[in-house]
Parts: C-alpha cells; structure tokens; sequence
C-alpha cells in the first residue's frame, strides 16, 4: 500500500508505504501491516497536517482491505512523529543477543581478550547443546512461500537441518575494518535449542566470522549468546511501536513484547 503525497504541479513531494502480511494473533489469523518507509521533500517537511493526511489515506485502505493494525520500527527522528503525530503506541523493545568472536576489529580495548575467546569458541562449537528451554508466542507471522519470496533475496543465506532452519545475511561492516558480521534473520521453528544449534551451524559453516547476532525477543538466553543490557541500546532505535486500526479485530493485549515472536524477519532492514 502507498500513500503518494503530490504538490500543486503534481509532482511526488512524499510517500507513505505499508507491506500486508499474514499473522497469528492468539490464534486467529490477521492481516498486519509493516510501515516501511516514510518519505518527504526537504521543502514540505514540518506540515503536520499533510504527514496526518498522507497516512490516514493509507490507513483507510489498510482496513478496507482487512488489516487491523499496522507495527514498524522507526528510525530515531520518526520515532517521536509516529507518537506524537500518528498517535502510534509502545509494543516494547528488541534485545540483542550476540556471541563476539574476533572483537579485536571493533576496538584495540579487545586485543588482550582474543586469544581468550578464540579458545572459548573452539570449545564452544565441540559442545553439544542440550537445552530444553521451549518459548511460547501468541502473536507471529506466518511463515510460507510468499512470505519468502516476498521478505527475502540472493543477499540472504538459508542453512537447513531436519529439525530447524536458519535465514542470516553476512555484512562487512565499513566502521570496524571490514569485520564480518553474521545477523541471524530468523530461525524456524523458534526454541531455544534451535537457536543454539544454528549459531553452531554458522561458526562450523562460515569462515572467519567476527560477530553473530540476533535481534528479536526471546524468552530467554540461549546458552551460546550473550544478551546485551538494554542501557548499551538506544531506546528509540529498538523500539518497536504499532496502532491499531480495527479495535473490532485486535486488542489493546498486542503492545505486550513479551506476546511476539519478533525479530529481524518482521522489518526491511537488513
């Protein structure tokens, strides 16, 4: 769905987009929207009436055609628009779960700690996980053919098991010298022991990784990840917020983070 805002010429000055996805929530199926991009020209930026309009248009053929709540995760500037302006509400915030393996390409501090965490790793991929830990949503996407063809590309990578499938992207990261960084996209289905497995899977599979992460709410700490504190974050970059557009379909029960299965797979990020 796109809102096009158009000045008095008729040329496009801004672009409001929203992609419909399939979801479960407390077992129904829904229609969700994922808001994407927000787009205006420098010279009609600050009209708060015409960002209002623009989204509106969107929202109403949203619901038209079946959706009941549109969610996104907003850049720091837009974060407080979609609050203050779109009336836009808090679902929670995304941890991030890393496991750091060549640290020393992010700051010359890591040097002395390698070592330590190369024979850490080693031992690490040896062990044979054994966790039991099962998480429980009752708010997820549904996962099928279009939702791949549609969420992801030839940029993206898929290691499979008979019991789990993991999606991750590979970036070398400009910033920190090019360090490989792995951010694990999804990983299907969801357990604990799952995701333990496939952080394995990619230290056996890739070389010369640096850094693995995964984005997203877990309902607890596989044993192969360290959990990032939240005040290391930034709150406004990983908090995901959403509106409701039909209160006949979907409750106020939804902005509780701890209800979603919610990781990278759900935005356009990476």
């Amino acid at each position: 769905f796109h809102g096009l805002m158009l000045n008095e010429t008729q040329q496009l000055v801004g672009c409001y987009n929203v992609i419909p996805y399939e979801f479960m929530f407390f077992s129904k199926k829904k229609i969700f929207g994922q808001s994407v991009d927000t787009t205006i020209h420098t010279d009609y930026k600050g009209n708060i009436y015409n960002l209002k309009k623009l989204a509106s248009i969107v929202y109403e053929n949203l619901q038209k055609a079946g959706t009941s709540f549109v969610y996104g995760l907003a850049n720091e500037k837009f974060y407080l628009v979609k609050k203050k302006v779109l009336r836009w509400d808090d679902i929670g915030k995304l941890n991030y779960y890393v496991l750091p393996i060549n640290v020393k390409n992010f700051s010359r501090v890591f040097y002395f700690i390698n070592s330590l965490l190369f024979i850490f790793i080693k031992l690490l991929i040896k062990i044979k996980v054994k966790s039991k830990g099962q998480y429980h949503f009752d708010i997820f996407k549904i996962y099928n053919d279009n939702f791949h063809s549609g969420r992801y590309d030839d940029s993206h990578q898929i290691l499979e098991e008979k019991e789990y499938k993991v999606i991750f992207k590979e970036i070398n990261h400009k910033k920190y010298n090019r360090a490989k960084i792995v951010y694990i996209i999804d990983v299907l289905p969801l357990s604990k022991i799952n995701v333990e497995l496939s952080v394995n899977k990619i230290l056996q599979s890739i070389k010369n990784v640096d850094l693995i992460i995964y984005v997203g709410n877990l309902g607890g700490t596989p044993a192969n990840l360290f959990k990032v504190p939240q005040f290391f974050l930034k709150k406004k970059q990983t908090t995901v917020s959403g509106k409701i557009l039909d209160t006949n379909e979907v409750k106020s029960s939804i902005f509780n983070i701890s209800s979603w299965n919610i990781n990278l797979s759900n935005f356009d990020i990476i």
